[in-house]
């Protein structure tokens, strides 16, 4: 096999768009986790404004906000998966260890050079296509798991403004 052959350029191309789409990903958990922390500071506000559960006004707050904390914590549960995801990529051996088994295939097939470099391109083809794989389902996991992140932030701030009205109603009375 040589380096040019289309099947290698193929799965070197893949590859690399996987490793493209996680850094996508990775970079896009920053909102989520900026919009974590927002919540958790309004949440840390409204705890302070509490009504008293005597009144209604008080129960209504106090079933918004624990809605709100348990959509915050899933979240953050979801958020952690999607982080923990990129423990498990697949990542090319480094150049010094590539060159290090060139080296050692060359010497295995006693100095055919055109033998053992064919060989070496057959598991760098290998590593991209195990790569893209892993990397891809991985990538697969990492988007699910941003996803229900993002839904269930968009929840907490739902529940955390309607945990505010019965705060505000009552600061009013």
């Amino acid at each position: 096999m040589k380096s040019d052959d289309e099947e290698y350029k193929l799965y070197e191309k893949i590859y690399l768009a996987e490793a493209e789409r996680k850094e996508k990903l990775m970079a896009r958990l920053n909102l989520p986790l900026a919009m974590i922390v927002a919540v958790l500071s309004f949440l840390s506000y409204l705890l302070s404004k509490a009504p008293p559960v005597e009144v209604t006004a008080g129960v209504y707050f106090w079933i918004s906000y624990l809605m709100a904390v348990v959509f915050v914590l899933v979240a953050m549960a979801h958020f952690s998966q999607g982080w923990r995801v990129r423990l498990d990529d697949l990542a090319i051996p480094t150049a010094d260890e590539l060159e290090s088994h060139r080296r050692s295939l060359i010497d295995y097939y006693d100095g055919d050079i055109v033998e053992a470099n064919g060989w070496f391109m057959q598991i760098m083809m290998d590593y991209y296509i195990m790569g893209a794989t892993r990397n891809a389902k991985n990538n697969d996991r990492r988007s699910s798991q941003l996803d229900q992140c993002s839904k269930y932030v968009i929840y907490a701030v739902v529940a955390s403004i309607i945990s505010f009205v019965p705060t505000y109603t009552s600061s009013l009375t």
